[in-house]
């Protein structure tokens, strides 16, 4: 027996409508499918429509959601200028872009508190 795939990975949210808005809108995100939970909704995203992909998970008990050190990154063709697109449309920028090998990298912050990389790598 052994692993098949990697399919997703969960985040826990605090409004449904706006980090939809977030990861659809900025990240081309697509919904995959939709359950509904006894106290909220689990909602699938992914790039291509399958996995593997984000899990949004919505409990209208939370009332906050713990720390986390985890983060995301996606693969952008132009991390400089992705990264003002996001600065003027108030997303918070973390930190600014800089180079780490081949690569260009920026952080910004999701509207749960979550850490986005966003990456391009040079050699492309």
């Amino acid at each position: 027996m052994g692993i098949k795939s990697f399919l997703h990975v969960k985040l826990d949210i605090l409004d449904i409508e706006e980090s939809l808005n977030f990861y659809c809108g900025y990240f081309n995100l697509k919904p995959i499918c939709r359950y509904e939970i006894d106290n909220g909704a689990i909602i699938q995203l992914s790039t291509t429509g399958t996995p593997p992909g984000i899990e949004l998970w919505y409990d209208k008990t939370y009332q906050d959601l713990p720390e986390t050190r985890i983060h995301i990154a996606f693969e952008v063709d132009n991390v400089v200028s992705f990264t003002e697109e996001l600065r003027s449309q108030g997303v918070e920028i973390v930190k600014d872009p800089f180079e780490i090998g081949h690569e260009v990298i920026s952080f910004i912050r999701d509207p749960n508190g979550y850490l986005i990389e966003l990456n391009q790598d040079k050699k492309s």
